[in-house]
């Protein structure tokens, strides 16, 4: 049986050789094993946690944000922020001073990572920590700043609602994607009315219950393409879809490609 995420290994947190940015602009490289969990922590600066391979979560308290490959997540100073990835991810974190970020979001967002920032980047930790912040290696570093603050937002931002009958319904589906219980059926199992669950999600999700389950279908999906050879049919069913087009269908609408399409992206 797999463990829960409580029982996955903990790693301790790898820091900057002097433990904070010397310059306004450091980049850090990791791996993480499967099921490895980086607890939460928060700095006075801000990150750009940027998946190379595999996938990963950074769960905040505004909620979970999941990385693909070449997605990023931008976490502003400060933010209290948990690391984690159950089939592994290869890490570049991007630190930026307070001072630096002023241009930059002022919460959690997953950011789409363009060619040139990619690029940017794997320059980047070629670098030496030391650099001269006002040489043309420093103009890299800015421009890495400028590539951060100009990219869009991708939807892959699952919020985590407080109330203990909401956390109950999403720690089971989170369990178990595929369960396709109503919300008044939900609501007799949590003992709440279906109005009741309904307000509670649009006012801590910001979303319907219908939403909030179709975006934590699209995180377990993505994870599943990325880290798994199983057939999308198979995705589909597992996810409660009746349906491999219907599945299709919502992957396109938000991703803006079929899940083949973006399997095939990967292996570029």
């Amino acid at each position: 049986m797999q463990k829960t995420r409580h029982d996955w290994q903990r790693v301790p947190l790898i820091t900057l050789p002097e433990g904070k940015p010397s310059r306004p602009v450091s980049v850090l490289y990791r791996n993480l094993q499967p099921q490895t969990v980086v607890a939460a922590h928060a700095h006075n600066w801000g990150q750009l946690v940027y998946c190379r391979q595999g996938v990963q979560d950074v769960i905040t308290p505004e909620g979970r944000f999941l990385i693909p490959p070449d997605r990023a997540v931008w976490v502003p100073p400060n933010e209290p922020h948990e690391i984690s990835t159950l089939y592994g991810a290869e890490i570049s974190s991007i630190y930026i001073t307070p001072e630096a970020a002023v241009d930059l979001p002022a919460h959690c967002k997953v950011l789409e990572v363009s060619q040139l920032l990619r690029a940017l980047i794997l320059e980047a930790l070629k670098q030496p920590v030391d650099y001269d912040w006002h040489s043309p290696v420093g103009r890299l570093f800015r421009t890495l700043r400028d590539q951060i603050a100009a990219a869009p937002e991708a939807p892959l931002h699952l919020p985590l609602p407080v109330d203990s009958r909401l956390r109950n319904i999403a720690y089971q589906l989170e369990q178990d994607p595929g369960l396709d219980l109503t919300l008044a059926q939900w609501g007799e199992r949590v003992g709440a009315s279906e109005r009741t669950l309904q307000r509670l999600f649009q006012k801590e999700a910001r979303m319907t219950f219908q939403q909030w389950r179709q975006q934590l279908r699209l995180q377990v999906a993505l994870e599943r393409l990325v880290a798994s050879r199983d057939a999308v049919t198979v995705i589909a069913t597992d996810l409660g879809y009746e349906s491999a087009s219907t599945f299709i269908s919502m992957f396109q609408r938000y991703l803006g490609m079929t899940p083949g399409e973006y399997r095939k992206s990967l292996a570029k």
